[in-house]
């Protein structure tokens, strides 16, 4: 084991050595946290500033009553011909035109944007207060109160469990940074180990020093473990730590956003059963892509042709995106969990969420682990061809 250990050590020096090293733990510890919720913070300080000062409303056709009442509630009233061209043009925050017996609001948000604005949620909140008080005039002399038009409440209430509730964004943001990360860790050493050595014309003399094959390849095979497994712990924290400041330190900007965009905010809300079983995935998916890594890096000839075949494989990190997408057409099957690649995905999905079942993971686990011994047998077959390791 000596060799091998010392083909690891070799492996993993020459890769903390580069400058990119240095991205591998800036990327995860700073800037992946400022991605996740450096907008969150900005989308709160906005609404601050909405809620704290006077707007505008451009108005056509409205009563006096509702005039005096949208003052009341610290909007500036203009009248315009035409509102919602002043909201367009950006000379006013919100549009309200009474046509017809209809109130018309126009918000300024664009297209793509499904959270009404500040303005426009305020402007809604002063016509309903408006329109009870004008339907509790007209009830009044009948004897009626407002409770009378109201006979039951409606409540609508999420469906998921409370732990997927309680992690909010988190439960979206671990399955895509454990997968990706490991794979894009532990890419960049496979790369180097294997058709790095071809190109360099280091492989020949790496190959006739009195090693056995199989440890060359446990060697090469544990430094990319290590590293694919320490860019998904070291991005995991990341993660955490920005969650943690956004939730302790930075409480103040958080309250300032509406109450849905406060609950998908979220905590880390696992218990160590899960994270244990997060852990588990995350390794056993670590070992099924070193092995298929080495398996294809030893077989290419440069940079340009690995690149190729590790496409299919990079697809794999865009897969919990395609999945959430899905996830409200679809059923779930059990055989989904032995696929390869997206079994691991769900099975993240299900751990994060408080879901999951026993024997789903079991499928999962086994499935990646079977996997992961079939790649690295066709990795070693791959070693001690010549045809293979010296195609060039």
């Amino acid at each position: 084991m000596k060799e091998v250990f010392k083909i690891a050590r070799k492996e993993i020096l020459t890769y903390v050595r580069e400058e990119r090293f240095v991205l591998i733990i800036l990327v995860p510890l700073v800037i992946l946290p400022l991605l996740m919720h450096l907008p969150i913070l900005l989308i709160a300080r906005f609404y601050h500033q909405a809620e704290s000062k006077p707007q505008v409303v451009a108005v056509q056709g409205i009563s006096l009553e509702l005039r005096e009442l949208l003052r009341q509630n610290r909007f500036t009233v203009r009248f315009s011909p035409d509102p919602r061209h002043e909201v367009r043009e950006k000379l006013a925050d919100v549009g309200i035109v009474y046509e017809d017996g209809r109130y018309t609001i126009y918000d300024s948000s664009g297209v793509m944007n499904l959270q009404p604005s500040a303005a426009t949620e305020r402007a809604k909140a002063v016509l309903q207060r408006y329109k009870e008080q004008v339907v509790l005039a007209r009830i009044q002399p009948r004897g009626l109160a407002s409770s009378d038009l109201e006979p039951f409440a409606i409540e609508t209430q999420k469906a998921a469990s409370e732990q997927e509730q309680a992690m909010g964004l988190l439960a979206l943001v671990i399955p895509m940074v454990v997968v990706s990360l490991v794979i894009s860790g532990g890419q960049a050493v496979a790369l180097e180990a294997t058709v790095g050595e071809k190109e360099k014309a280091t492989i020949e003399a790496l190959l006739s020093a009195p090693i056995a094959p199989a440890k060359l390849l446990w060697g090469k095979g544990l430094a990319i473990f290590l590293v694919a497994v320490f860019s998904a712990l070291i991005s995991s924290i990341g993660v955490v730590l920005g969650n943690l400041l956004l939730q302790h330190n930075l409480a103040g900007r958080v309250q300032a956003l509406p109450e849905n965009l406060q609950m998908q905010i979220g905590s880390l809300a696992l218990a160590p059963a899960n994270l244990l079983a997060i852990t588990l995935t995350t390794l056993l998916l670590a070992f099924f892509a070193v092995a298929l890594m080495l398996a294809v890096g030893i077989f290419a000839r440069s940079y340009r042709e690995a690149s190729t075949y590790f496409g299919p494989l990079d697809l794999l990190m865009f897969a919990p995106v395609l999945f959430f997408v899905l996830l409200d057409y679809i059923k779930v099957q059990d055989w989904f969990f032995v696929l390869p690649g997206l079994g691991v995905v769900l099975a993240l999905d299900s751990i994060v969420k408080g879901n999951s079942s026993p024997w789903q993971l079991g499928l999962t686990w086994l499935s990646t682990l079977a996997y992961g011994v079939l790649a690295l047998h066709l990795a070693y077959r791959n070693f001690q061809r010549e045809d293979v390791v010296f195609r060039n």
